[in-house]
Parts: C-alpha cells; structure tokens; sequence
C-alpha cells in the first residue's frame, strides 16, 4: 500500500505544520533546559513546580497540591508524584492543610529556595538566548494568545 500524501495532508512538506515546527522547537528547548538544569540535579519538571511553588507563595500564601497543579496546567496525580521527588531531595515541605485534611500544603525549604536562586535567572537567559533568535515580542503575544484560547 502506498500513502498518497496529496490526498491525506494539505502540507507540502512537514515544515509547513506549524504544529510540527511546535512540537520540533519545543524539543530544541526543552533539551537546552534539561542540560542547564541538569548541574542543580533538578528535571525540567521539578523546576516547574519549584518556580510555581515560589511564585504562588512569595506573600506567605498557603499553597495547596490542587493549586500548584491549576496554576501549572498539571495533572494533579502528576504534581502529587513529582512533589514527593522534591520532598524527598528536601527541596519542598509538604504538610497537612490546617482546616482541609485531604489537601497538603506545599513550602520551598531553605535548599529549595537556593536551587531556584540558581535556576531561575540560568532558565531566563537560556529563553533570552533561545528566542531570542526570533521576533519574541511577536511569538510571545502568539503564545499568549493561544494559551488564552486553550483555557
């Protein structure tokens, strides 16, 4: 069997999907990502959460598994597993919610807080670099928009 391409895509080359150049960029990327973490022995994940976590409590805001995982756009089953990684690398404390006893309450400790003092501003350079290769203004606002469509 033969596939006729012409028939089944509306592509004259796999170039011309843009989510293929998506899903081509982002592994660019995340590989780039990966790589700078990899020295502060955390996954692109685990700074995710970390970022989320210090982020979503940088007002003394209690922060709840649920909450990182909205804010995040993560399968709360997900953050739940990659959470105990961090608390088992004593990176993240993770407590009982003093009124909800299903929810867990999340806090950067001390070693935490350092790993996204370093991690962080080698993440925002890294998207600088990356990007920066292009129009960003323009693929941010896309972006931006898209996500907003996707809520």
């Amino acid at each position: 069997m033969t596939i006729d391409w012409d028939k089944i895509s509306r592509f004259a080359v796999p170039d011309d999907s843009a989510g293929y150049l998506l899903w081509q960029v982002t592994h660019a990327w995340q590989r780039q990502v990966e790589v700078a973490l990899s020295e502060l022995d955390i996954t692109h994940l685990q700074f995710v959460l970390l970022a989320g976590i210090g982020w979503l409590t940088r007002q003394g805001e209690r922060l709840t598994q649920v909450q990182l995982a909205e804010f995040c756009k993560i399968d709360v089953m997900q953050i739940s597993q990659v959470v105990r990684k961090l608390e088992a690398k004593k990176l993240v404390h993770r407590f009982p919610h003093p009124t909800d006893t299903r929810a867990k309450v999340l806090k950067l400790t001390p070693a935490g807080e350092l790993i996204l003092k370093q991690a962080l501003p080698r993440i925002e350079q890294l998207d600088t670099e990356f990007f920066g290769k292009g129009n960003q203004a323009v693929l941010l606002a896309e972006l931006q928009k898209l996500q907003r469509q996707t809520e």
